[in-house]
């Protein structure tokens, strides 16, 4: 059952940077599977929105579905629901202008995604076990880019050249070309793109990652 948090959590301050994300720290050792991070409904479309009129409002859920991370603040309660593999992602707000307890869904352009992410939290309470949707997870060939970008902007962010990455990290088994080849060559125009697609991958491209559901 979930019940409204109590005690030191409840003066927490959550706050949501232009990245959506929950600025709330958390050790970078953590595994992801077991301590997700929170995203505001409005840049993740799979965080179902339920509307209360009791902030002690609570629901009972079947066997097997828990809670692994719970955050209050003054309006809203934010958890993620782990039911094996499969993680549903809930922020309960008070809303004292509703009779009884609601989904809020906003029609914009993940409409239908918001959609589909109440009708599982439906299905959900409601006794049914979810399989996992292999299809929103990414494939192994996007989970390799995505680290290698990763990769590439913290070697940027410690002051690598592009010829450094490219030789360090891109293509490690290549000799590296002089300095006077390298300017016109293949590979320097190869790692020039991967290093503009890491960049946006973290001012903001991340976020294409939650349109998943």
């Amino acid at each position: 059952m979930w019940q409204r948090n109590q005690g030191a959590n409840t003066q927490n301050r959550r706050v949501w940077p232009g990245g959506g994300a929950s600025a709330f720290p958390t050790l970078p050792t953590a595994d992801p599977r077991e301590n997700p991070a929170l995203w505001s409904p409005d840049v993740a479309p799979d965080v179902v929105v339920l509307d209360v009129p009791d902030p002690a409002y609570s629901v009972t859920l079947p066997p097997g579905c828990e809670p692994i991370a719970d955050a209050t603040n003054d309006a809203e309660r934010h958890l993620v629901l782990a039911q094996g593999p499969t993680r549903l992602r809930l922020c309960v707000r008070h809303a004292p202008h509703v009779a009884s307890p609601r989904f809020s869904i906003a029609c914009d352009a993940s409409c239908a995604l918001r959609l589909a992410a109440a009708t599982r939290l439906e299905r959900v309470t409601g006794g049914t076990r979810l399989r996992l949707d292999h299809a929103a997870i990414p494939t192994r060939y996007q989970r390799i880019r995505l680290v290698q970008f990763l990769g590439l902007h913290d070697a940027l962010e410690a002051g690598a050249s592009a010829r450094e990455i490219a030789f360090g990290l891109v293509l490690p088994n290549h000799r590296p070309l002089a300095s006077a080849i390298w300017k016109g060559s293949g590979e320097r125009r190869h790692v020039l793109r991967l290093i503009a697609d890491a960049r946006r991958l973290v001012e903001g491209g991340y976020r294409n990652l939650l349109r998943h559901c």
